[in-house]
Parts: structure tokens; C-alpha cells; sequence
């Protein structure tokens, strides 16, 4: 069953998230589209429904949903879609976007109480 609005493109582009609550973790893009992408990412920690910014080859910071989680790979929408000259320029890109510079973006606030965790 389909059910992303816009088909995702295979793509081997390097990308940083940060999820405000620790530090950048570089990934690489195995498929992207204007309203989301796919990466990999072994032994994350990360949650369905967290929010990330992202920042794919030298564009962003953009904000991202987390949509699922399956084998290590992690499937995100962005809030905002990107546009198709983006993702031609990406496609056709064959140097990867300088990440040693980025920094995370503004972040809504940590809450002060963490949710209790069952171990």
C-alpha cells in the first residue's frame, strides 16, 4: 500500500540532524522527495513523532517529523516540503554540501519533566 503523497527518488546525499537534545549526527540519504526523506541510522535512539532539523547536503536548517522507524532505517517528513528545483539540485549534485559548519537551529524550549521511563 502507497502512502506517501509524492514518490521518494533513490539518492546518496549526506545529511545532519540535530534533535535538540544532543549533539549533530551525521547520516546519509538513501531516498528523498519534496515531503520527506530516508536515512540510516543503527542503534539511534530516536522516536516516532520526534521533531529534528535537518540539514540536507548545504540546505536547511528544515524541520522534520519522525514517521517511522524499521531495521535501523528512519523515514522523516519535513514540515515545510521541499521544492523540485531543490531536489533536482541535490540529485544532480555530486559534491556533497560542506557540513562541518552547521549548527542547530532555534528550538522550542526542553520541557522541565521528562517523561518516566519503565525498565
Amino acid at each position: 500500500m502507497q502512502t506517501r503523497q509524492v514518490p521518494r527518488k533513490p539518492i546518496n546525499l549526506p545529511a545532519r540532524y540535530f534533535t535538540g537534545r544532543g549533539s549533530a549526527v551525521d547520516v546519509v540519504l538513501s531516498d528523498l522527495s519534496v515531503g520527506g526523506c530516508r536515512f540510516h541510522a543503527p542503534g539511534s535512539k530516536l522516536m516516532r513523532g520526534l521533531q529534528l532539523q535537518m540539514y540536507v547536503g548545504s540546505s536547511g536548517p528544515h524541520r522534520a517529523t519522525v514517521r517511522w522507524i524499521e531495521d535501523g532505517e528512519i523515514g522523516v517528513t519535513f514540515l515545510n516540503p521541499f521544492t523540485d528545483q531543490m531536489i533536482e539540485k541535490f540529485k544532480f549534485s555530486h559534491v556533497p554540501g560542506k557540513l562541518e559548519d552547521v549548527t542547530p537551529g532555534d528550538f522550542d524550549p526542553v520541557p522541565k519533566s521528562l517523561p518516566n521511563r519503565f525498565c
